[in-house]
């Protein structure tokens, strides 16, 4: 299996937040304002560009500190956007990225909570910076993020009902993980191999190595064995 490895990071001010529950605050303020536009999508989108193919209900952390309960979310991977349902209407909203901090999704008739950040990364093959929405797969002083993009990997020749052919674009997944450093920076990559975390923290390389002989890792193929690693690698600092 052949690993692609992509280094680039950034810092920021590191900022601990609490990883709480969904619904279970309560605000005293009144219903904060959502900002946004109505949504209409990509005519002949081929594949997926959803991480959650239906909306779940969740909350939203807005910026200026207040939370917005119980809405129905969708992450749109395709665009690294947050669309919000209004029942009474139908209408799906895009949400002003500027304004939201986080938000959390709850899986239906599950206990299972879906936290995403705001946070600030060089993307790959950019040199400037750029906030985008990722998953929390784990938070402590060094924190692991997946970054759940869509992205056209294919153009598809589809035959319309007149008869005519048109190439349409297909989508799928192709995530990026993130950590997040005690200092603020991201440091990204597609996904890991022990040799490559030489790289990554080149001053705890004879650490690391002892954690690989104790615990007999070698490689990392599942998102369970990335998180099982960053706690590992968090009791360094």
């Amino acid at each position: 299996m052949v690993i692609y490895l992509f280094l680039f990071s950034f810092k920021v001010d590191s900022q601990d937040v609490k990883l709480g529950n969904c619904l279970d605050e309560y605000s005293n303020s009144i219903e904060p304002e959502l900002k946004g536009q109505v949504y209409k999508g990509l005519a002949g989108l081929l594949g997926d560009e959803f991480f959650n193919p239906s909306y779940l209900k969740g909350d939203i952390f807005l910026s200026n500190g207040q939370i917005a309960y119980g809405q129905y979310l969708r992450y749109n991977g395709r665009i690294d956007e947050l669309l919000l349902l209004r029942p009474e209407t139908s209408h799906q909203i895009l949400l002003d990225k500027y304004f939201i901090q986080g938000f959390c999704l709850k899986k239906t008739d599950s206990s299972v909570q879906i936290f995403f950040d705001k946070i600030s990364v060089i993307k790959e093959l950019g040199a400037d910076s750029s906030q985008i929405f990722a998953q929390v797969l784990y938070r402590n002083k060094l924190s692991l993020y997946a970054f759940r993009r869509f992205l056209n990997n294919q153009h598809i020749l589809v035959r319309l009902n007149s008869g005519e052919e048109v190439l349409q674009n297909s989508y799928a997944a192709s995530f990026i993980y993130y950590f997040k450093l005690p200092n603020g920076q991201t440091i990204g990559f597609k996904s890991l191999k022990g040799r490559d975390l030489y790289k990554l923290f080149p001053g705890n390389k004879e650490l690391i190595k002892k954690f690989f002989k104790e615990k007999h890792q070698r490689r990392f193929n599942t998102e369970e064995d990335l998180i099982r690693i960053t706690k590992l690698l968090n009791t360094l600092y």
